[in-house]
């Protein structure tokens, strides 16, 4: 079944932060294990869904390091 997410298990962090570790198939059939941690919990009033994709879409923005990707691609010179 593609996309079936399972919670494996949970654990604290040196930090204190509880992680959730759960395993998924994608849509190809491969397996593949992933760490979840909460990045923010919104209580306020007025602080819906749309506040959380904009915390979301910064969070990524803030985190996305495309050029270490592509290097990481790349073979190593000889």
């Amino acid at each position: 079944m593609a996309n079936a997410t399972t919670v494996a298990l949970a654990y604290r962090d040196a930090a204190g932060t509880r992680h959730r570790v759960l395993t998924r198939q994608s849509r190809d059939g491969a397996w593949q294990v992933l760490d979840i941690t909460v990045i923010e919990t919104l209580t306020g009033d007025g602080e819906g869904r749309e506040a959380a994709e904009a915390i979301a879409r910064d969070y990524a923005e803030q985190h996305d390091h495309p050029a270490a990707g592509r290097a990481a691609e790349q073979p190593a010179a000889a």
